[in-house]
């Protein structure tokens, strides 16, 4: 939807004058009040990110508030978001999939308004599955602005900010933080692209930031400003997600779309199996709210033995990583070989040659199973029992000396067991929590080593790429294998040519030229190219769904 159309379109409101001090006074005595507020309502909320996230926010502008009694404040710029929305690029996607124990160091569109590009976030909140909420009709979302809405005049058509008491609206709009007064407020907005809400403390007009999402999470210490637009016959313009959306994302399998700007698109990406409440949701909402698979679990959406739902055939659309989707999808499924990893590569500098490498190769497991040496799930889903045969070849004939990421329990107590051969050469990590120790791994190392099957997106792959690291990847790997050319790396298919394969990495690694995974990846995949294949297959094949 066109937004030039409001730019300007008010005039900035007169600020309130107080005197130095009273000011002053006033200030400490309701950010006091205001911070007693927060813990008192969110005593019992810290658990749910959504509530953490506020929390977090509204402490950070009330101490801001307290060091400096200037009518702005000096807010702090650390970004305390849990979705980053990239800015500038008129192509963009991001995907954040977060797994407990799995090390895959994850950072997190649609046919909607005038967006060039699509972006996939997820959100990580989980729920205890609870009945089905009543029902709730599409047209609700289009229903009559109340009486405290605030109309402004833009041309043929009118501005609407209405007012969501008690409510949040998130992410700041391009990480815009700065704390004004609403009149103030709505005129930086109307001139942001990205912005669609304003959030203010409840029941005052100062304090007011720039929002990118109007979900309107359940917030007491906050009033949420939505900004809608009107045409002149009095209907709203603004596009609109179905009003279940965001609980349905509270659903571990669904998975958010979003603008390159944040705004929510009335899309829903499922990336895993589902259960029956989640089944009995899809099938409720089907109509109102397009489903799109997408490749992140194992080897969903292939059928596995004892499961009762056909994933290949359940969704209109699907977003794959098979090498012959004809082979396995249904005619009136629409197919894209698209999968997670493809989004949110980091950006770092090229490769310096003349710095050499402290290991020779990064391998990322899953700590899950450690107590079991890796018998169960994650060793199973990581190929832990081909890594042992290969660890025989690398430390004893190759002598090399590597990183086993999340290899140990949380605890660091107990570890995967390797071979004798590789004691003192290998370096056996816990489940790294920050992603930047990870990469610190990664780029110190020659080749990042890929022996999984069961990985329909696997994220380190595209990271590896990101910060000039070719790869060592399984040929039989069910995603992943798009990544692999002669300028990213090699494969190997089992045992029998796994040394050679091995041999040819460790030397081109080192000959500046030989590969220039950074440069193809960047040049294939990351948001830009990434969010526009997207947006225009949804374009291509569901533009009557998504306005």
């Amino acid at each position: 939807m066109a937004r030039s159309s409001r730019r300007g379109s008010t005039s900035k409101g007169q600020p309130w004058r107080f005197s130095l001090f009273v000011a002053l006074g006033v200030l400490i005595s309701v950010a006091l009040l205001a911070s007693l507020a927060v813990f008192v309502s969110h005593s019992d909320d810290l658990s749910h990110s959504d509530s953490a996230e506020h929390l977090r926010e509204r402490l950070r502008h009330v101490l801001a508030r307290q060091s400096d009694p200037s009518p702005q404040g000096s807010a702090a710029k650390a970004s305390f978001e849990q979705r980053s929305t990239v800015a500038d690029a008129s192509h963009t996607a991001e995907v954040v999939t977060p797994r407990d124990g799995v090390q895959e160091s994850g950072p997190a569109g649609g046919a909607a308004e005038a967006a060039a590009a699509a972006a996939v976030s997820t959100a990580d909140a989980r729920s205890a599955e609870a009945p089905p909420p009543p029902a709730v009709t599409p047209a609700q979302a289009q229903a009559p602005v109340q009486a405290d809405a605030q109309t402004q005049e833009s041309g043929a058509k009118k501005i609407i900010w209405k007012k969501h008491v008690g409510k949040s609206c998130q992410n700041y709009a391009d990480n815009d933080d700065t704390q004004r007064s609403l009149e103030d407020s709505k005129v930086k907005c109307l001139g942001k692209d990205s912005c669609v809400a304003i959030e203010c403390p409840h029941g005052y007009e100062h304090d007011c930031t720039l929002r990118a999402i109007a979900n309107l999470v359940d917030f007491a210490p906050a009033d949420c400003y939505e900004l809608l637009e009107v045409s002149a016959e009095g209907k709203i313009l603004t596009t609109k997600v179905h009003p279940e959306y965001n609980k349905l994302l509270k659903q571990y399998p669904f998975q958010q779309v979003t603008t390159q700007t944040g705004n929510q698109v009335n899309i829903i990406l499922v990336r895993s199996q589902v259960n029956d409440y989640q089944y009995k949701l899809y099938q409720k909402y089907k109509d109102d709210i397009l489903f799109l698979g997408i490749s992140s679990m194992n080897d969903y959406p292939l059928h596995q033995e004892g499961e009762q739902f056909d994933y290949l055939g359940m969704f209109p659309g699907f977003l794959h990583m098979m090498r012959e989707p004809e082979k396995h999808f249904p005619p009136h499924v629409k197919t894209l070989l698209m999968s997670q990893s493809d989004f949110s590569l980091p950006h770092v500098p090229p490769r310096d040659y003349s710095v050499p490498k402290k290991y020779d190769f990064t391998y990322s497991a899953s700590d899950c199973d450690v107590a079991i040496d890796g018998r169960g799930w994650c060793g199973w889903s990581k190929n832990w029992s081909f890594v042992k045969e290969a660890l025989v070849v690398m430390c004893g004939e190759y002598d090399l000396r590597g990183v086993l990421v999340a290899t140990k329990d949380k605890a660091g107590k107990k570890a995967y067991t390797i071979p004798p051969s590789c004691k003192g050469k290998m370096i056996q990590t816990t489940y790294l929590a920050k992603q930047s120790d990870y990469f610190d791994y990664l780029k110190q190392s020659r080749f990042a080593f890929l022996p999984q099957i069961h990985d329909a997106s696997p994220r380190v792959s595209t990271q590896a790429l990101a910060h000039d690291v070719p790869i060592l990847m399984n040929y039989h790997i069910l995603g992943g294998w798009k990544y692999v050319n002669e300028k990213t790396g090699e494969f190997f298919h089992d045992m029998s040519d796994f040394r050679q394969s091995l041999s040819k990495i460790l030397k081109n690694s080192e000959i500046p030229g030989a590969y220039e995974p950074r440069k193809w990846v960047m040049e294939n995949y990351d948001n830009q190219n990434s969010g526009k294949r997207l947006l225009d297959f949804v374009l291509k094949h569901f533009s009557d769904r998504v306005k």
